[in-house]
């Protein structure tokens, strides 16, 4: 049963010069990132799948209408149900408009019983299809056969058409940008009726790919131009609904940097880093009291661990387990942290950690302690019985010290513009965190995440309502937490990066600690590098310079080495922990992503420091250059700390010098993930499967925050 309608009424009285100024927009939400499957997750179900309709009038779009689309359908069925959505609220119009032009994407545009239903109407149409999708030629083309169906794309081969170049004006930017247009042979449609069939490239970048549309249109009147002018709107509005929420985004962290009481209440009493600029202005005024010096260390009670001289660990979430790495490499006299279980869902994933807690077991052979898990095989934790077979594990390990994880962020990560709700799967598996710590009453916990979770809101509350942290809050306090939200930049414990991300800790009322035992910096250790502290931040240049010179696309997983001399490491730290335990004389993973010869022109236009706005010109192949990010093909800098290292090809990160994006072992180091770690790249290779490796690397937490943390962590 379709619900959830909304209808507004447009004024009949419009009267317009041109036929393609009144548009009726058919776009719904199933491609968007909130939908899409969770990576390792079993058994996702589906969603409800919101359809609107967008009335555009002198190229100003507005939503008239929508409705949504039942959740518990297959695929085949949602398809099928939205079609019949967007044709009643066709039918809901009032006064209907049928002499305004429907424009729907190939999600529509590929479907017969869509069109025979727009043609049923009496509206006039231009619909995107795909270029897999068949037709039947029209009776006016030399191999006409009303029964035979061909390729779209198969017309392109014809060597008679001709291509006319077109300023195509995007409503998104506002911007003009060339396109390459052509009229290609009629078609039959499934009533036998004939229709245009037209094809266009955006920016002169030639081939199939996203650049490349193609469109059925009825409007026989219309030239070229005006039809992919028409069509455009598919793209565009997606574009231009994103802004509107970028715009909301924007606004509330612009309140929160204003640093008023109730701002700071908003969000859980933190003010928001919203980007590297402002958070370093906002450390300039970072003063310590002596309520949060390392003195206060001394008023610590030290009952977290009694008398142990293991603090047991179960990782949840656990991914390429970077986060629990920070634990394992706590030194401390007599003192260790071993991880008891670990749970992860993903195979490729569960590969890594293998791999790499076998490594790290040959390692501390010395000490003679094992630190890490036996077995860990995929576990979806969500499920009744992971929850029970993780209970039974933990049991075994007698107590649980400390629980920690990083539940898959995505959902409330600012780069995700269309996630940003508590619906999305990867937010809810907040929500499952939270029910282990109460199910397993660690004497604590901690959870990374990144900050957009500070403003989505709870699932089932509008954003003026309680948000995901202030709920967790109350929820923690039930359980018997006190509860210690924080925000982190990497850079203040050594990683060579600028990376904020959110931290929440919590401590049982049973371990005898009050909330103002710990000062206004609370249970984390202070910044050791950067602005006023003893140690200035690590560079890129301390962290990558000594590794190899190489080129776009190097596949060379193992390479020769030139190990840096003792005396330099004494002067470089870092270089010396991440070389720690690593093959003398060998360096893995230096491995790049091959670019096109294209994007490696780009890139030689970009100086240190630079980005997209250098070559802004050149970006023909983008939708809209002025949504992407300002650190989209941004050339590091030597001597200043990284941007945040995300899916680092996908953001096209460049290497300071040499012209192309960075290799895997760089961007590891950037992360502060030691030499010896290995990301598995598939379930039957350790080599292959660079794509996967690096979509782990995004994920990961720096080690060095999380080895801060768990050395502070020690005297609790």
């Amino acid at each position: 049963m379709i619900n959830n309608t909304k209808v507004v009424q447009f004024s009949s009285n419009c009267s317009r010069d041109f036929f393609v100024s009144q548009i009726l927009l058919i776009e719904d939400s199933s491609n968007t990132s909130a939908l899409r499957p969770v990576v390792g997750i079993s058994n996702n179900l589906p969603h409800p799948v919101q359809v609107r309709l967008h009335y555009i009038d002198e190229n100003e779009p507005t939503i008239i209408a929508e409705q949504f689309c039942p959740a518990k359908l297959s695929s085949r069925s949602q398809q099928n149900q939205k079609v019949d959505v967007a044709l009643d609220l066709l039918d809901s119009l009032k006064p209907r408009r049928s002499e305004a032009m429907v424009v729907a994407s190939a999600l529509y545009g590929c479907k017969k019983r869509f069109i025979q239903g727009i043609q049923s109407r009496n509206f006039s149409f231009t619909l995107q299809i795909r270029p897999s999708t068949k037709v039947r030629l029209g009776s006016e083309h030399p191999h006409y056969n009303s029964s035979k169906e061909i390729v779209v794309a198969s017309s392109l081969l014809d060597s008679d058409i001709e291509w006319q170049e077109e300023p195509i004006i995007e409503y998104s930017t506002g911007q003009v940008v060339n396109y390459s247009v052509a009229e290609l042979p009629n078609v039959l449609l499934p009533d036998n009726s004939s229709a245009r069939l037209i094809v266009a490239y955006r920016g002169g970048v030639s081939g199939f790919g996203s650049n490349t549309i193609f469109a059925l249109s009825s409007a026989s009147e219309l030239g070229l131009k005006d039809l992919v002018q028409t069509v455009g709107w598919v793209r565009w509005i997606r574009t231009i609904l994103r802004k509107k929420e970028r715009s909301k985004i924007a606004a509330l962290e612009t309140k929160s940097s204003s640093c008023s009481q109730n701002t700071k209440d908003k969000y859980a009493g933190l003010i928001i880093r919203s980007n590297i600029t402002l958070a370093c202005k906002q450390d300039i005024n970072l003063t310590f009291t002596k309520e949060q010096s390392p003195s206060r260390r001394a008023s610590l009670q030290k009952t977290l661990g009694d008398s142990s001289c293991g603090l047991n660990i179960v990782e949840l979430f656990a991914g390429a387990g970077a986060m629990g790495l920070g634990f394992l490499m706590a030194t401390k006299p007599n003192k260790h942290y071993k991880i008891g279980f670990c749970g992860e869902v993903n195979p490729v994933y569960v590969k890594t950690l293998k791999h790499n807690h076998a490594a790290f077991r040959q390692l501390s052979q010395i000490s003679g302690v094992d630190c890490v898990p036996e077995q860990i095989e995929p576990l979806d934790l969500r499920t009744k019985e992971a929850q029970k077979f993780t209970e039974s594990r933990c049991r075994e390990l007698g107590d649980v010290h400390i629980l920690i994880g990083g539940p898959p962020c995505q959902g409330f990560s600012s780069a995700n513009r269309n996630s940003g709700n508590s619906e999305n799967p990867n937010n809810q598996l907040v929500d499952t965190f939270f029910k282990y710590v109460e199910k397993l009453k660690p004497r604590c916990f901690l959870m990374e995440n990144v900050q957009g979770i500070l403003w989505t809101p709870k699932a089932g509350q509008s954003s003026t309502q309680i948000n995901v942290v202030d709920w967790v809050i109350k929820r923690m306090h039930k359980a018997g937490y006190i509860v210690f939200p924080k925000l982190i930049d990497a850079a203040w414990y050594g990683v060579p990066q600028h990376r904020n991300r959110f931290f929440f800790f919590g401590i049982h009322k049973d371990l005898g600690y009050r909330k103002d035992d710990f000062g206004e910096w609370g249970p984390f250790p202070l910044p050791t590098h950067g602005l006023g502290q003893d140690k200035p931040y690590v560079t890129v240049r301390d962290a990558i310079q000594d590794l190899p010179t190489i080129g776009n696309g190097c596949l060379e997983h193992n390479m020769a080495y030139e190990e840096v001399r003792n005396q330099k490491l004494v002067t470089n730290p870092f270089l010396e922990t991440m070389r720690e335990g690593a093959s003398v004389g060998l360096i893995t993973d230096h491995i790049t992503s091959r670019h096109s010869e294209y994007v490696i022109e780009r890139y030689q236009q970009i100086p240190p420091g630079g980005n997209w706005q250098d070559i802004e010109d050149k970006l023909t192949n983008y939708s809209d250059v002025q949504r992407t990010h300002s650190n989209i093909y941004r050339r590091l800098g030597w001597d200043e700390p990284s941007i945040t290292i995300g899916h680092y090809r996908k953001s096209m990160l460049i290497h300071p010098q040499q012209h192309r994006g960075l290799s895997l072992r760089e961007a590891s180091r950037l992360q502060s993930i030691p030499d010896w770690f290995r990301f598995a790249g598939s379930i039957d290779s350790i080599n292959g499967g660079l794509v996967h490796k690096q979509q782990q690397l995004a994920n990961a937490v720096c080690p060095l925050v999380t080895k801060a943390i768990a050395e502070f962590l020690f005297d609790l």
